[in-house]
């Protein structure tokens, strides 16, 4: 039913993406996840439960922030911090509040990188149907 709509960016694309809008704060963090390819620290579970424990205990020679992403539009819709809503089971629902602001924050990006145009042109229909979004992480 909502094949058509449904949208896919690679854990790599969220990385590189992540690292271009972490504020100055998370800056370094991102740039090692990215070159890590640490992509537990992307989902949205990495916040929850156990799940940041696990992380810094295969990660020792991290120094993780805390919190682990804050929260801004950008990264609210990448990778699930709040504003966004998580549900459970890496899946985190953008409000039509949320998915509006975040198309107008990745329009200011998308001239000059071709992941954050990609993301922006699906926020931006979604927003032009008043929709909500549900992001979903994957692995595989």
């Amino acid at each position: 039913m909502y094949g058509a709509r449904r949208r896919t960016l690679g854990r790599k694309a969220v990385a590189e993406l992540v690292a271009r809008v972490a504020p100055p704060s998370h800056a370094t963090f991102a740039k090692v996840v990215l070159d890590g390819d640490l992509w537990g620290f992307l989902t949205p579970a990495a916040t929850r439960g156990n799940h940041v424990a696990a992380l810094e205990k295969a990660n020792p020679e991290l120094a993780v922030p805390m919190p682990l992403w804050p929260s801004t539009v950008e990264l609210a819709c990448l990778v699930g911090s709040p504003p966004a809503h998580y549900i459970g089971n890496n899946l985190v629902l953008l409000s039509c509040e949320l998915v509006f602001d975040g198309a107008v924050a990745f329009e200011t990006r998308e001239a000059d990188d071709e992941v954050a145009a990609y993301l922006c042109a699906f926020l931006r229909e979604a927003r032009d149907r008043g929709d909500a979004v549900l992001l979903h992480w994957d692995f595989r």
